[in-house]
């Protein structure tokens, strides 16, 4: 009899066991195993230990052009491009804290009347309904214990890491737009003012070779071809005038302003840029480009977003609390009497959802998938772009001195005609082609040095234009 009494006794706890013992065994299952795509590494790359190869964050400065820092300064102040870019960071950041927020305690205050029907107590009430007023604080904390909580926060700090990396490659980009329109205006400027000495040298050629015309040295039919370079000439300084207008207007837009903003400005005169300290590429680079670190941080983050959809098959516990006071009358709702409060621990485990805890995780893990080919696609085009960056800044620099070997040989051309015209060996018309010649030879150059600026301004961009890493924090 005893026996049958300490069994009716510690049924009950027996019976919660068991029951917690299946419930956690019940558990829903995570669904088929799924491999994860990998990360290309710099080993797979082939590319060589890190050197000592760098680029400054400031880097247009040695160009030493006060005009080009003005713009450059101007559109990093107001280009909407990057107003976008700082709003998209803001509402990122928020973002992390929507999170941060998940993970702490919550504390709310309710205040509300319920008006209860009460026909069945209206015997006893002598009312036909009864007015029931409530106060009170209810808070709650859900206990992380699986890490989900963690998991979102540091997808959330992921996607901020992500979007400041992009705001950094914008920046970058801007920078070599303006360096590359503006660059474009010196060599346009330059060229137009050759123009004007080559329209020049076409009316001195036209009037002698009338004058011998007049004289019956010549026939005619000789000034034909001096009509059409003259037209030529022309047609290329009403081309390079346009050129010029459209080079201010882009210039106006990336700075945020309209297009006659900048109808005044003269680019200073086309200089050559710096050399850079070139060696070949190196896993540096994996690390010096916003645009690359920018797909490492959504890699992160969707690895983090993986672990939360992996946590929400586990248990959920969470504590809810609440004190307050209540009462049916208002004028007793604060006083002593009329006060309650209480806790509610809550454990929750899913079961069976019909499959939407399964799909959420292959989606996370599909998602995760995709943000790491996104990554490998990155670095091979930003590897591909630093190799043609270096391979167009060596070219150019061939370019730039086959154009100075040639410049300075139509010079020394030049000077001989001359030589021989005080010789009485030619005549005027000799020297005016040979001195057209050196401005056409000069046109050639002018065209080699904008290709090496524009190379110039390629190579910085492609090894990430100073860009430093730096780590989101909470």
């Amino acid at each position: 009899m005893e026996t049958d009494q300490v069994n009716k006794k510690s049924w009950p706890q027996t019976a919660g066991a068991l029951l917690l013992s299946a419930v956690i065994s019940g558990c829903a299952s995570f669904g088929p195993d799924v491999t994860p795509d990998q990360a290309l590494s710099a080993e797979q790359l082939k590319l060589a230990m890190p050197g000592k190869q760098s680029v400054a964050a400031d880097w247009w400065r040695q160009l030493n052009d006060p005009a080009l820092e003005k713009l450059l300064e101007a559109t990093l102040k107001d280009s909407p491009s990057l107003k976008l870019a700082a709003a998209r960071l803001r509402q990122a950041r928020a973002a992390v804290g929507i999170a941060e927020s998940k993970d702490g305690p919550q504390l709310d205050a309710t205040a509300n009347m319920v008006q209860l029907n009460t026909d069945q107590l209206q015997p006893l009430l002598r009312k036909d309904r009864v007015d029931a007023y409530t106060a009170a604080l209810v808070g709650s904390w859900e206990f992380d214990f699986w890490g989900k909580n963690h998991a979102a926060i540091g997808a959330a700090l992921g996607q901020q890491q992500a979007i400041a990396y992009e705001g950094q490659q914008t920046r970058l980009l801007l920078t070599q737009a303006v360096i590359a329109q503006y660059t474009q205006l010196q060599r346009n400027q330059a060229q137009a003012k050759l123009i004007e000495q080559r329209l020049a040298i076409a009316q001195s050629r036209h009037a002698l070779t009338q004058a011998r015309v007049n004289a019956g040295l010549l026939p005619g039919d000789n000034q034909r071809g001096n009509e059409i370079s003259t037209e030529r000439l022309e047609q290329q300084q009403s081309a390079l005038s346009a050129d010029i207008e459209r080079n201010r207007h882009a210039l106006a837009a990336l700075s945020g302003q309209g297009p006659q903003a900048e109808a005044g400005l003269n680019a200073a005169a086309l200089a050559l840029p710096p050399a850079p300290a070139l060696d070949r590429l190196d896993a540096n680079l994996l690390g010096r480009r916003p645009d690359i670190a920018a797909q490492r941080a959504r890699v992160e983050s969707m690895d983090q977003s993986v672990k939360e959809a992996r946590a929400e098959f586990y248990p959920n516990v969470k504590l809810t609390a609440f004190a307050g006071q209540s009462s049916l009358e208002m004028d007793q709702l604060w006083k002593s009497g009329s006060s309650l409060w209480g806790f509610m621990p809550a454990i929750s485990l899913p079961l069976f959802h019909s499959g939407q805890l399964q799909s959420n995780l292959a989606r996370q893990q599909a998602g995760y998938d995709m943000a790491v080919q996104q990554y490998n696609q990155t670095v091979l085009d930003a590897l591909r772009d630093a190799a043609d960056a270096v391979s167009g800044w060596q070219n150019s620099q061939r370019q730039l001195k086959q154009a100075e070997r040639a410049l300075d040989s139509s010079r020394k051309a030049n000077d001989a005609m001359a030589a021989r015209l005080r010789a009485g060996l030619v005549n005027k018309l000799s020297l005016l082609d040979a001195q057209d010649a050196v401005l056409g030879q000069q046109s050639a150059f002018i065209d080699a040095t904008a290709a090496s600026r524009l190379a110039w301004t390629s190579l910085n961009t492609a090894l990430g234009g100073g860009f430093q890493a730096e780590t989101a924090t909470r």
